[in-house]
């Protein structure tokens, strides 16, 4: 089914005017079908044994989810921000995996959208379609064994320039689709004394020589994904692999990417607490202690009301900042703040849920444990929690 995009339709010149087109809910409830019927199957297992599966990574890329941003011409299916916020969402709800879901994101929104969004029309002919089909899996390059919030400061991999080519030296560290991955968009410094100002990014191809894969790292959560360290051994990069200009790559490129990141991956948080509620409801009604259900108890029924209460202010954090997005405007701060909030409620819900379920919260067949486990990564990745303060606190100095 063809993805609508409809931020002007949803918001049109008010900013809080939430009314969804009837397209965009189609749209959505058929993700939320794939998910659960293609791959909520085999979550547990798959997550129990760690299992990258690409025969379900191949079903993704048929219904066009894997290039769904991607402008029509190079096999995209041309959704703006918001409609892939909402597919993140109905996709992570109904396959109750965040793994795939946080596979997929590296893939299609950190790994390929730089390409995308300020790429040459050459790269984009080269690497957008095989990367829409599944053909190719992507990935970021960007934190480092001994950089993670100061990802430009700190960052230790080099880039030098000869002839025609760039030399990469350095490595990369907890690369999501890392041990699966073709093609990653890599950041390097190629100017140390300009800082931030010194960062160009490249197109890394798995083939190229000098690059190295290491091992596959045994996480806490996220375990349907695949990840590892990158190391660049005098690897040779062609110049016609720079994207954007040089020594503009933390700044665009990343400027350009990290708002879609933090709100179109921090939807799949949203997504799994609306499961994990309802999962959490319907056993409140079944489950009966004293002699009643549960879900007549107070303190019971006290953290129902606050779980909704979270997700719809996650939602509707995330919706705004993704809508606000399409319209070209900058949301440094809206996007820090809905990641902030959605992350650090993922992990009161899942707890929060948990206790409702009791004993079985701890019991690995229990898609509340996995949730628990996968929401950790939230207030992590794509910039820790006390960064997004930082972020929000500087955006009104």
């Amino acid at each position: 089914m063809e993805a609508p995009s409809v931020a002007s339709a949803v918001f049109g010149k008010l900013t809080m005017n939430f009314a969804i087109p009837e397209e965009l809910l189609e749209y959505q409830d058929s993700v939320y079908e794939f998910a659960k019927e293609y791959i909520r199957p085999s979550t547990e297992q798959r997550d129990r044994d760690s299992e990258w599966n690409p025969e379900i990574w191949k079903k993704m890329g048929q219904m066009g989810l894997l290039g769904l941003p991607f402008p029509e011409e190079y096999g995209g299916q041309g959704a703006d921000c918001l409609t892939t916020t909402l597919a993140t969402e109905a996709f992570s709800r109904g396959s109750t995996d965040g793994g795939l879901t946080l596979a997929w994101g590296a893939h299609t929104i950190i790994g390929s959208m730089p390409i995308a969004l300020c790429g040459t029309e050459e790269q984009k002919q080269r690497y957008l379609p095989r990367l829409a089909t599944g053909e190719w899996i992507a990935g970021l390059g960007l934190t480092e064994p001994g950089s993670g919030s100061d990802a430009a400061g700190s960052m230790s991999a080099r880039a030098e320039k000869k002839g025609d080519r760039y030399v990469l030296n350095g490595s990369k560290m907890f690369i999501t689709n890392g041990p699966i991955g073709d093609v990653f968009t890599v950041m390097a410094v190629t100017d140390k004394a300009k800082g931030p100002m010194g960062i160009s990014v490249f197109i890394v191809e798995k083939d190229f020589k000098g690059f190295s894969v290491g091992k596959k790292l045994n996480k806490m959560g996220m375990r349907t994904s695949t990840t590892s360290e990158l190391v660049f051994e005098d690897m040779e990069v062609p110049e016609e692999n720079l994207i954007s200009r040089e020594n503009t790559g933390f700044l665009r490129v990343g400027k350009a990417t990290l708002e879609w990141e933090r709100t179109v991956l921090v939807a799949s948080g949203v997504g799994f607490m609306t499961y994990m509620l309802e999962e959490a409801v319907q056993y409140a009604k079944q489950r009966k202690q004293f002699g009643e259900a549960i879900f007549r108890f107070q303190s019971i029924q006290d953290k129902i009301a606050r779980a909704r209460m979270k997700i719809d202010t996650s939602r509707l954090l995330v919706y705004s900042s993704a809508a606000k997005k399409d319209r070209g405007i900058p949301t440094p701060i809206e996007s820090s703040i809905a990641k902030l909030y959605a992350t650090e409620a993922a992990i009161e819900v899942g707890y929060d849920m948990g206790q409702i379920f009791g004993g079985y919260c701890f019991i690995h067949e229990y898609p509340v444990e996995r949730a628990y486990r996968d929401a950790r990564l939230g207030t992590l990745g794509g910039g820790t929690s006390e960064i997004m303060r930082s972020i929000i606190a500087a955006n009104l100095a």
